[in-house]
């Protein structure tokens, strides 16, 4: 699969998960990144379980927004939740490469959902969250 506008990843050893090079550009410059793939698959994962946050609320009451068991898409969950619009979860990886925290939003909005990618320098990427999990799918662990 061809991989996102700004988005590239490399496993360094297809048998080993430890060594992933993620390189995110803004089309002016690029941050080469890298990282465990176990690490960022359960860092995805976090987000795939994550209870939403309204974006409405401070974080630091840790009030979810009820999210519809049946799959549906994005603007029919708006519909039946009018507030789930821009809700959030959020979750970190660690970078062996610069040192820090890699933060991941998956951010819910009405056309599909963003997943932002912050790095420890405090850029900001962001991309459609279903191509980046699926451009990274054959790379990171099941």
């Amino acid at each position: 699969m061809k991989p996102p506008e700004g988005f590239w990843a490399y496993l360094e050893d297809d048998n080993n998960y430890d060594n992933l090079k993620l390189v995110l550009s803004d089309g002016v410059g690029e941050e080469v990144l890298w990282l465990s793939a176990l690490e960022l698959a359960g860092g995805l994962a976090h987000l795939e379980e994550d209870e939403l946050l309204d974006p409405n609320e401070s974080a630091w009451l840790h009030e979810a927004v009820e999210v519809a068991e049946a799959p549906a898409a994005p603007l029919e969950l708006a519909q039946r939740h009018p507030r789930l619009e821009g809700a959030y979860c959020a979750a970190q990886v660690e970078l062996y490469n610069p040192p820090g925290l890699l933060l991941l939003r998956r951010v819910v909005e009405e056309g599909g959902d963003l997943l932002e990618i912050t790095t420890p320098n405090g850029s900001v990427y962001t991309f459609e969250y279903d191509r980046v999990r699926a451009y990274l799918r054959p790379l990171l662990p099941h």
